[in-house]
C-alpha cells in the first residue's frame, strides 16, 4: 500500500513539472531555467533531477508528449478516412490548444539541443505523414493537383508559421490560428484543387 501511495506522488510530481515546464517554456522561451520551472511547480529544485536526470531530458520528454498529442488527434482522423480538409482543420485545432508552446517551438527550434530537435522534426514528420496520405487519396480521386507532398506539406507548415510568427500583425488580441482557422484551411485547400485558382 505504501509502495502504491509513494508510485502515485512520484507520478503526481512528474505530471507537475511537465505541466509547470510546459508553462514556463511558453511563456519565457526554451531557455527559461530548471529553477525557474521548480518554482512554477512549487518544489525544491533537485526534485526536477529527481525525475529527469537533465534538463535536456525534460525538454524531450515534454515535445514527446505534445507530439503524442498532435498524433493521435490526426491518427484517428485518418483512420475514419476523413478528408483532407478535416486533417487540416484538426491539426490547427491542436495547435490551437498549444499556440503559445508552439510559437516558442517553431521561432526557438534551432536553439534546441540536438536531441530535442530530433523530436521536434519526428513530430513534423508525423503530421507530414498524415496529411500525405489524404494528399495522395485526393490526388487518386482526381481533384487534387498532383504536386510534390513535400513541397503541399513545407507549405501548408510555412502558411501556418508565418501566420503564428506575425501574430501582431494579423491577431494583437493573441488568438491568430483561431481567428484565420478557416481562412486558412479553404485558401490552402483551394491552391490544391484542380481547376480551382
Amino acid at each position: 500500500m505504501n509502495q502504491n501511495k509513494r508510485q502515485l506522488q512520484k507520478e503526481f510530481t512528474r505530471k507537475r513539472i511537465l505541466q509547470s515546464a510546459y508553462q514556463v517554456y511558453s511563456d519565457k522561451g526554451f531557455g527559461a531555467t530548471t529553477n525557474m520551472i521548480a518554482k512554477e511547480a512549487q518544489i525544491s529544485h533537485g526534485t526536477i533531477f529527481l525525475h529527469f536526470p537533465t534538463a535536456v531530458e525534460l525538454q524531450i520528454c515534454l515535445l514527446e508528449q505534445f507530439g503524442m498529442e498532435i498524433n493521435k488527434q490526426l491518427h484517428q482522423l485518418s483512420e475514419k478516412d476523413d478528408s483532407l480538409e478535416d486533417l487540416l482543420s484538426a491539426h490547427i485545432d491542436v495547435l490551437i490548444k498549444h499556440q503559445n508552446f508552439y510559437k516558442r517551438l517553431i521561432a526557438e527550434s534551432s536553439f534546441l539541443p540536438e536531441q530535442a530537435r530530433y523530436v521536434y522534426i519526428s513530430i513534423q514528420s508525423s503530421v507530414s505523414l498524415h496529411l500525405s496520405q489524404a494528399f495522395e487519396k485526393g490526388q487518386k480521386e482526381g481533384h487534387i493537383k498532383n504536386l510534390s507532398m513535400h513541397l503541399m506539406f513545407n507549405t501548408w507548415l510555412g502558411l501556418l508559421h508565418y501566420y503564428l510568427s506575425n501574430q501582431e500583425l494579423f491577431a494583437p488580441e493573441g488568438a491568430v490560428l483561431n481567428q484565420y482557422k478557416e481562412e486558412l484551411v479553404h485558401h490552402f485547400i483551394n491552391l490544391l484543387k484542380i481547376g480551382e485558382e
